[in-house]
């Protein structure tokens, strides 16, 4: 006798059916696919996307300065959710001075002021520009000159510790043809040079971070949210990630972790990684983000644990202010995309066979919110 389908194993037949399938290109297959090497090289940071409709591409620096100030600059070929427009190039520059106001410029300038080489980080939008530069040590450098507004930058980043992908960097949405891709080049480094604001210029030292996307799909549509951490807390460096898709990509975390400690990689595997989040706090934007964040990772015997803890909300701007005044009121029908940016305290515990240690420090994190 054939027992009929109920409704509920129906619909659930149906939407495994529509859901489409998310690819992590982490394994060696997909480094061969993407004709990768075991080494990171720096055509890698070059331009890998093209500039037409359809594709997106930005270049991401920020620094933090031993007299508190900080400074992100992003190289960009398009606005974030402007994907399949042409190409509008634009240079954002974000400069908060030691205890004092955020300063922000972000223009968007003609085609014609946009060139980029492929061989490596040679990208030039009007008068801003960074290009990849052979340190003596063999590490990784860039030199920036960003400039806008009552805004300017000179900066030096130094890698101190190696750049890293998980495998090819890439994750593929229904298809290999569709990708985000991500390259943390400086995951650590050392920053030297100035930063002018209003006509006044500082001598600046400190700390920063560098990483290079790209890709061919309206990260809306494929990424409901994530959050984005980093963090050097005495020897250890560590990259870490929590992203679901959205419904008709199945709801799927997408986890990413790096851990090293000096220039050694313990591990860059995120399939144990697991995040938890509690204590909501309601924003007046009508969004929620939690104030106590951890991270669990197990391997085995080998455990890590990353509480996220006195969160200090210090960006939180809507991705709407790129559109139209008209487009923004009728996109907001249906989605209010968002992005919180926090400082706080992290506490490491690591555990594995050889090392068991305990460290704390301070840290920033994002949160993204694409729907």
């Amino acid at each position: 006798m054939r027992i009929r389908d109920s409704g509920e194993t129906l619909i659930a037949r149906y939407n495994m059916r529509m859901t489409k399938k998310v690819i992590l290109g982490t394994d060696i297959e997909a480094k061969r696919r993407e004709g990768l090497s075991g080494n990171i090289e720096p055509w890698e940071d070059g331009l890998r996307a093209s500039t037409g409709k359809g594709t997106f591409e930005w270049w991401y620096f920020d620094a933090h300065f031993d007299d508190g100030s900080t400074a992100v600059i992003v190289f960009m070929t398009k606005p974030l959710l402007d994907r399949k427009g042409p190409l509008k190039p634009s240079v954002s520059i974000t400069i908060t001075p030691p205890g004092g106001e955020k300063h922000v410029h972000f223009p968007i300038y003609s085609p014609q002021e946009f060139s980029a080489s492929q061989e490596y980080c040679d990208v030039k939008i009007a008068d801003s520009w960074v290009k990849y530069l052979p340190s003596d040590g063999g590490g990784w450098r860039y030199q920036l000159h960003a400039e806008g507004g009552n805004l300017g930058a000179d900066l030096v980043f130094d890698g101190l510790v190696p750049p890293w992908r998980p495998g090819a960097g890439k994750s593929y949405f229904g298809d290999y043809d569709h990708y985000f891709a991500w390259l943390p080049s400086i995951p650590y480094g050392s920053v030297r040079g100035t930063l002018t604001v209003n006509g006044k210029t500082s001598e600046v030292e400190g700390t920063g971070y560098h990483d290079h996307n790209w890709g061919n799909v309206s990260l809306n549509n494929v990424i409901d949210h994530w959050l984005w951490a980093r963090a050097h807390v005495e020897d250890y460096t560590l990259i870490f990630v929590d992203q679901v898709t959205v419904k008709s990509y199945g709801s799927v975390k997408l986890p990413v972790f790096m851990l090293m400690k000096g220039g050694k990689l313990l591990t860059g595997d995120g399939k144990p990684l697991r995040m938890e989040a509690s204590e909501y706090i309601q924003h007046e934007e009508g969004h929620t983000y939690p104030s106590m964040v951890d991270f669990f990772w197990q391997k085995g015997d080998d455990k890590i644990h990353i509480a996220l803890r006195n969160p200090q909300l210090i960006e939180a701007v809507t991705l709407l202010g790129t559109f139209p005044k008209w487009q923004q009121k009728f996109i907001r029908l249906f989605s209010n995309p968002y992005y919180f940016r926090f400082n706080a305290q992290i506490e490491l515990t690591v555990d594995f066979s050889e090392i068991h240690e305990q460290v704390s420090g301070p840290m920033l994190y994002e949160i993204m919110l694409l729907k």
